[in-house]
């Protein structure tokens, strides 16, 4: 029976991120990700197949990592539902390092470049888009019942006001916005969504 292939594997999916990430889909080619890999081509494939198939498993890779650091620490766990909300945007826009944020949001970047050529990855990002916008409405269901939301509030639209709010963060960052403008832009969205304004001013 052959040997598998003996390395960290999550150090080689966070630097097959990086490189998706930065690059985009297409432009990471298989040179490009062996290098940033530190594998041969053989234990590229042996371990994740084509290179598709490893794109997914970087999407499953990330979401895990944004769960562990970024959702059970703000729209999971924090019990009033407007700071959960407001702590996310606080966590998700100042607290990566800027060339993180300068990248765009990893999944709309597929979206965007794989709808057409690469359906099925496109999809398994939109479905990435869809479980953060059930986290944004459960919270904002209970918002609502705690009245800090208008009961004549549409939260089908609010969730996706939040998700456009995010994506448009996110392009703000690649186009080069700084935390003052960003902070004014969570500042006025949120503002929109809640009775009260719920954002402690930094």
């Amino acid at each position: 029976m052959p040997r598998l292939p003996e390395f960290d594997r999550e150090e080689v999916l966070d630097n097959a991120l990086s490189l998706f990430w930065s690059d985009g889909y297409e432009a990471s080619s298989i040179s490009k990700l062996l290098s940033v890999m530190n594998l041969n081509r053989g234990s590229l494939y042996s371990s994740f197949g084509s290179k598709a198939t490893l794109f997914s498993t970087v999407l499953d890779h990330y979401m895990a990592y944004l769960q562990c650091h970024l959702f059970s620490c703000t729209l999971v766990s924090i019990e009033d539902p407007c700071e959960a909300i407001a702590s996310f945007f606080d966590k998700a826009f100042f607290e990566p390092e800027q060339s993180q944020l300068a990248n765009g949001c990893l999944f709309f970047n597929a979206i965007s470049e794989l709808s057409n050529n690469k359906p099925e990855l496109a999809g398994k990002a939109r479905e990435s888009i869809h479980w953060i916008r059930q986290l944004f409405y459960t919270r904002l269901l209970e918002a609502r019942r705690l009245g800090r939301i208008g009961s004549g509030q549409d939260i089908e639209g609010l969730a996706d006001y939040l998700i456009a709010l995010v994506a448009g963060l996110r392009t703000l960052c690649k186009s080069g916005a700084n935390t003052d403008v960003l902070r004014r832009v969570i500042d006025a969205g949120l503002s929109t969504v809640f009775t009260e304004q719920m954002i402690e001013k930094h």
